[in-house]
């Protein structure tokens, strides 16, 4: 008895391709995994008063950098981690001829860029957006191979984690720095015009050189005030007063000629330079911007304290709570699993090859 077609495309199409997969999961090489789980964390998330559970795990709550976890996910699978695992390693030595079958090895003739595919189907990392746990596996050959690579991977990944915590601290710490150096230039180039003006002017303080102006008028027109009294008393007293009339004349036109000097010298009296004034007008514009500069530097000051605070803050590290080990047993090929996926997708496309040549048969009639 003859098969018949449908049998013939089962053996084809189902059995032949589950018996070559049982075949080749027989004698495929065996591959190790090392895996490793840790989470980005800053430090800021030790303020936040979770319970050990959250410390632990690394819950999002509890400071965990999600935007940082993404950055070490897309560095796992990138050139730069391939290119330096194979400086240390070498991906020839890893997954070549020597260590691989034919299906699995990484070709000789391999491009960087056929390195880079090969990588990363042998590296897989998965991020928990709940608890922002990242897990890493790692694939080989040989069981120490996987766990030496992945104590590889994790300690660059500890290095990248601390560059981006030093790169954060810096943006935060140098804006600060920044605007604190202009604050203080500032206030020294405010100094530096006060002192010149002073200097320029041969004066320590302006006030106290016009409250000593104002206390000399004052003790001369009370010496005037003084002179001219007795002045009166002696005309009133004597028929002629003689000499001492005319000293006390002489010494009363003395006391105002020195006073109004005085007066047009500090610019207060009939239109005079008003020397002064423009002095302590000055004066008093230098050290308002003197003080307005001191200000702005305590402010800065505060602004650099609190920006050294939040850089603290800023700083990440890696928590790794579960670390690579050399495993005692291969983890792939999944001989059973590989057979039956096999088996089922067969069936599959059998099934669905047969229902469409019977639709076809069908319309025909």
């Amino acid at each position: 008895m003859r098969p018949s077609a449908a049998a013939w495309s089962f053996l084809i199409v189902v059995a032949l391709p589950v018996l070559l997969s049982a075949v080749y999961n027989i004698l495929a090489t065996e591959r190790f995994s090392a895996h490793a789980s840790f989470v980005v964390r800053s430090a800021s998330s030790g303020q936040s008063g979770g319970d050990m559970l959250d410390t632990i795990t690394g819950s999002v709550s509890s400071g965990s950098t999600k935007s940082d976890s993404y950055i070490v996910r897309r560095f796992i699978e990138s050139a730069d981690l391939v290119r330096l695992v194979d400086e240390n390693f070498g991906l020839e030595k890893l997954f070549g001829p020597d260590r691989a079958d034919l299906v699995q090895r990484l070709q000789p003739w391999a491009r960087f860029e056929d390195k880079i595919d090969y990588w990363n189907r042998r590296t897989f990392s998965t991020y928990d957006n709940t608890s922002g746990i990242l897990t890493l596996e790692i694939q080989a050959y040989s069981a120490t191979d996987a766990r030496d690579v992945a104590d590889f991977v994790m300690s660059e990944i500890s290095s990248l984690v601390n560059r981006l915590s030093h790169q954060a601290r810096e943006t935060s710490y140098a804006y600060a720095l920044q605007d604190l150096q202009e604050a203080e230039n500032e206030l020294r180039n405010a100094q530096q015009r006060l002192k010149h003006f002073r200097v320029a002017n041969n004066i320590a303080n302006p006030d106290s050189s016009a409250e000593r102006d104002d206390l000399l008028i004052y003790e001369l027109n009370k010496q005037i005030a003084e002179e001219k009294v007795a002045l009166d008393v002696l005309q009133q007293n004597v028929a002629k007063p003689g000499p001492n009339a005319e000293v006390l004349r002489k010494r009363i036109d003395a006391l105002t000629r020195r006073r109004d000097a005085l007066r047009e010298e500090i610019g207060s009296q009939d239109g005079g330079t008003a020397i002064t004034a423009e002095v302590m007008s000055d004066f008093d514009e230098l050290r308002l911007s003197v003080e307005i500069a001191k200000t702005r530097y305590v402010s800065m000051l505060d602004a650099m304290e609190s920006a050294r605070r939040d850089a603290e803050h800023q700083q990440r590290y890696l928590a790794i709570f579960s670390r690579p080990y050399a495993a005692d047993q291969a983890e792939y090929p999944r001989r059973i699993i590989n057979v039956v996926l096999t088996l089922i997708a067969s069936i599959l496309l059998w099934a669905i090859g047969r229902f469409i040549i019977q639709m076809i048969r069908d319309h025909r009639q």
